[in-house]
C-alpha cells in the first residue's frame, strides 16, 4: 500500500513538474523608447523626465524633483500577445498616502475596442526589497494576462509619481511588440497642481488629463507640479519653449491671492515672448470638500475664487487669445468624489473632464484644434 502511494505521488510530482515547466515562458523585452513614447513636450538627457531641469536655475529643489517624474507619459504599442510585463529601474517615488501606489510608481494599461480606449489593467510590485537585497518594485511585473491573440492598439501609463531610470515593455517568445501611430492629435501643454499631476487617482490614466485626451483625441502633455503650480516666470519661460499649440493651465489651485496678483501678467508675458498667438486656456480650481464644515478654509477658498473670477473679466480683456473656463460645479454638487478633502479620486477627475471638455473643444476649434 505505501509503495502504490508512493510511485502515485511520484507520478502526481512529476505531472505536477511538467505543467510548471510547460507554463514557463521566454519573456522578450524591448526598450520603451524603441516604441511610441508619448507625454513631453521637452528633450531631456534622461527621456522619462519631463523637462531638463538642469537648464533652469529659478527651479527649485521641489520643483525640478517634480518635473522629473513621469506624470502623463505614455507608450503606444500593437501586440498579438495574451500577455504584457513591464520592467522599469525607478530613481526618486514621491507619492502620498492618500493615493494608492498602482497610481503613484504602478502602470495603467488601456487598449482599444470598437474605437473606445477601454481599461485593461493596473498595476505594481510591492515595495521594499527581497531577502537578497533587491528591490521588488523592479521585478519583472505582468500586467495582464489571458487575452485573446489577435492584434491590439495598446496605450500604456506610467507612474505619476515616481521618476523612471529605464523601461522595458514585454511579451512572450513568438508575438508581435510594435510601435503604433500617435494616436493623438496637435500639441497642447497642459499645466497645473496635483490635480493636473494627479493626486489621488486610482491609476496613472485616470486623471483628468488623461479623460479630456482620450475622450477628445486630442495630445495633451502634462506640467502638472503638484502643490507647486503658482505661476512661476521660469514656468512660463518652459511652457513657451515647447512651442505648444495651445496651453491649458489649472493655475490658481496652489498660490495665493497675492501670488496671483503679481504674477499673471508675468507669467502669460514669458509664453508670449514665443509663441504669440496659441490660446492660453485658464481653468477655475475645483470646489475642495474641505471646506465644507471647516470655516476658515471655507472662507480662503472662496476668497480665492471670487479674487480670480474678478481678475480674470479684465485679464480676458486685455490679453488677446487668452480664455477663462469658469465651469461651475466640475466634480458634481453631490459632496461623494473626494479623497482626501482636497483632490477627487478617479470618478472625480472623470467629471472634471467631462464639465469642460465642451468648452475647451469650443475654444480650440477655433484655432483649428480639433
Amino acid at each position: 500500500m505505501k509503495k502504490n502511494f508512493a510511485i502515485v505521488l511520484f507520478l502526481f510530482s512529476f505531472i505536477l513538474l511538467s505543467v510548471n515547466a510547460a507554463e514557463k515562458k521566454e519573456i522578450i523585452y524591448t526598450d520603451a523608447q524603441q516604441l511610441t513614447f508619448l507625454g513631453k513636450m521637452c528633450k531631456t538627457e534622461n527621456p522619462y523626465h519631463r523637462v531638463e531641469v538642469s537648464k533652469y536655475d529659478e527651479l527649485t529643489n521641489t520643483e525640478k524633483n517634480l518635473l522629473i517624474e513621469a506624470s502623463g507619459e505614455m507608450v503606444a504599442f500593437s501586440t498579438d500577445a495574451p500577455e504584457i510585463w513591464v520592467k522599469a529601474e525607478y530613481g526618486r517615488i514621491s507619492y502620498n498616502r492618500a493615493m494608492p501606489a498602482t497610481a503613484g510608481a504602478g502602470f495603467n494599461l488601456y487598449i482599444k475596442k470598437d474605437g473606445e480606449w477601454l481599461y485593461a489593467a493596473s498595476k505594481v510590485n510591492k515595495d521594499g526589497k527581497d531577502k537578497n537585497g533587491n528591490k521588488n518594485l523592479e521585478k519583472p511585473l505582468r500586467l495582464i494576462a489571458n487575452m485573446a491573440k489577435t492584434e491590439k492598439e495598446c496605450l500604456l501609463y506610467l507612474p505619476l509619481y515616481a521618476e523612471l531610470k529605464s523601461l522595458e515593455i514585454g511579451v512572450p517568445k513568438g508575438y508581435a511588440l510594435n510601435a503604433s501611430k500617435n494616436p493623438f492629435r496637435h500639441n497642447i501643454a497642459i499645466f497645473g497642481s496635483s490635480y493636473t499631476h494627479g493626486s489621488c487617482s486610482s491609476a496613472a490614466g485616470m486623471t483628468y488629463p488623461a479623460f479630456l485626451s482620450r475622450q477628445t483625441g486630442l495630445y495633451l502633455c502634462s506640467f502638472g507640479m503638484s502643490g507647486n503650480s503658482k505661476l512661476q516666470r521660469v514656468m512660463g519661460e518652459i511652457l513657451a519653449g515647447t512651442n505648444a499649440d495651445a496651453y491649458i493651465c489649472d493655475a490658481f489651485s496652489n498660490p495665493s491671492i497675492a501670488q496671483i496678483g503679481e504674477r499673471i501678467r508675468p507669467f502669460i508675458d514669458e509664453i508670449r515672448k514665443v509663441n504669440q498667438k496659441a490660446p492660453i486656456i485658464f481653468l477655475r480650481t475645483i470646489f475642495r470638500e474641505g471646506r465644507l464644515f471647516d470655516l476658515k478654509a471655507e472662507k480662503k477658498e472662496q476668497d480665492r475664487m471670487e479674487f480670480v473670477d474678478a481678475l480674470m473679466k479684465d485679464i480676458v480683456k486685455e490679453y488677446k487669445d487668452v480664455y477663462y473656463v469658469d465651469v461651475p460645479d466640475q466634480t458634481g454638487t453631490d459632496h461623494l468624489t473626494s479623497a482626501d478633502g482636497v483632490h477627487p479620486f478617479s470618478w472625480g477627475y472623470k467629471r472634471w473632464a467631462d464639465a469642460i471638455q465642451p468648452r475647451i473643444v469650443e475654444i480650440l476649434a477655433q484655432y483649428g484644434i480639433k
